[in-house]
């Protein structure tokens, strides 16, 4: 197993040191342009690379995302999100779902 070390780094900030995942070290590592990556999937990227433990998240899905292509082969990757990101920008639907959870707790 793989253990990206070179891709963590640490940034640290007034409130404390927080651990980075340096995607530019990960492209130098895997031989790939960054730049060819669309936004979602430089996300997943970060993601896998952060996540790797060699049971859930394996080297290899860190180089097929890294590796993606727009007609990719299909295949499951690994995907442990850490944050939930909402496309409205207005906020609503989350109210609507907090407000069927309270009825339904209720």
């Amino acid at each position: 197993m793989r253990s990206f070390e070179e891709v963590r780094d640490v940034l640290r900030l007034p409130e404390g040191e927080v651990t980075i995942f340096r995607l530019d070290r990960l492209a130098d590592t895997l031989g790939i342009s960054l730049d060819r990556l669309p936004f979602s999937i430089r996300v997943l990227l970060e993601n896998a690379v952060r996540n790797v433990d060699g049971f859930l998240v394996q080297d290899e899905d860190v180089e097929i995302i890294g590796r993606w292509e727009p007609q990719p082969e299909k295949r499951e990757i690994p995907y442990m999100p850490a944050r939930v990101v909402l496309q409205d920008f207005t906020g609503v639907p989350a109210v609507v779902d907090f407000a069927a959870m309270r009825s339904a707790m209720a």
